[in-house]
């Protein structure tokens, strides 16, 4: 090739990289991603799903499965501040954060990755169509002005936009899995010092015979001892045999510790990270919630840490209308 060739390539290759250059500037300087699918279920367990960083590894297109070498790290729950880490070869290193949060309504967040200046704006909405929720994915921001970031603007709706929709389909696919009872939630539950009794009664007939001896026993010995109570009582299930013996716990929190007697022990009253939800109706019709726990624990493949526990809210004798009466159910969980 002699050197006349060689300029002409060379020109041609400046002239081809200005017009490069060129149409770059003239490309949007911004971009937005949408996506939309429709779930059915509760919304409240929905919105959780999204809302709270630690259940994103259950339906996230981008989670550690994706990135081996990826660190992920979750601060907060559902709540603005709330942030999601990472660091990996593959993911890179950033943080998402939330920054507005309307219970079961809207979350928003803001995306910031290492080596690029520029943030990404993510929201997710929720409105009711009939017996589902329309979940609508965005994502938007600016692409700055370099040339090579306005020509991979072009290709962010259908890069990001497929992973929104992978992201999306899992979503779908979990939630409704979900049990659809309301007010499922994780949460941590306050332990404190109490007073309990333990036995074994048969399951058919003994549970209430024995909540009905114990509790007011309790209440009395508190009274008579120094003690105050300070909540509401509760019952333990070691295990469950419907048509045979099972092992129980009843028992009252209260405000200070205080020495038991006999039968009557010196306890802490159970607590720590529980998932719970509450029953209105009478107390045979528990074993929805029950069921309810139990499925939701199974899908989320969460590890149980004990034996669950109900809270008897609502005293019988004051309310007669069973339909009224609010029992809480606990399962510990890791």
């Amino acid at each position: 090739m002699n050197m006349k060739t060689l300029k002409k390539i060379i020109i041609w290759l400046l002239i081809l990289i200005a017009i490069l250059v060129l149409v770059a500037y003239l490309l949007p300087g911004t971009y937005k991603v949408e996506r939309s699918t429709l779930i059915k279920g509760d919304r409240g367990m929905v919105f959780s799903m999204v809302c709270d960083f630690n259940n994103w590894e259950l339906w996230s297109p981008w989670s550690a499965d994706e990135d081996s070498t990826a660190v992920i790290e979750n601060i907060g729950a559902c709540e603005v501040g709330a942030v999601q880490k990472w660091d990996g070869e593959k993911m890179g290193k950033g943080e998402i954060k939330i920054t507005e949060l309307i219970p079961g309504e809207k979350i928003t967040w803001e995306m910031g990755l290492e080596g690029c200046s520029q943030k990404m704006l993510i929201g997710m909405t929720f409105l009711s169509e009939g017996d589902e929720w329309l979940l609508t994915w965005k994502a938007e921001g600016e692409l700055g002005y370099h040339p090579v970031d306005r020509y991979r603007g072009l290709m962010i709706d259908s890069d990001l936009g497929m992973e929104y929709e992978n992201g999306l389909q899992n979503l779908k696919e979990l939630c409704e899995k979900l049990p659809d009872y309301p007010g499922i939630e994780v949460t941590t539950f306050p332990s404190g010092p109490g007073l309990s009794v333990k036995d074994s009664v048969m399951a058919t007939t003994g549970i209430g015979i024995f909540l009905g001896k114990y509790f007011p026993a309790l209440f009395t010995y508190a009274m008579q001892n120094g003690g105050t109570p300070a909540g509401h009582p509760y019952a333990i299930y070691y295990n469950w045999d419907p048509e045979g013996m099972i092992l129980m716990e009843a028992g009252i929190p209260l405000a200070g510790p205080l020495e038991g007697k006999n039968e009557i022990m010196a306890v802490q009253t159970p607590g720590g990270k529980v998932v719970k939800a509450s029953h209105y109706g009478a107390y045979d019709e528990s074993y929805i919630v029950h069921e309810a726990l139990n499925k939701y624990i199974m899908v989320l493949k969460m590890e149980y840490a004990g034996a669950p526990w109900e809270v008897y809210v609502t005293n019988p004798i004051e309310e007669p209308d069973t339909s009224k009466w609010e029992t809480i159910v606990c399962y510990p969980v890791r």
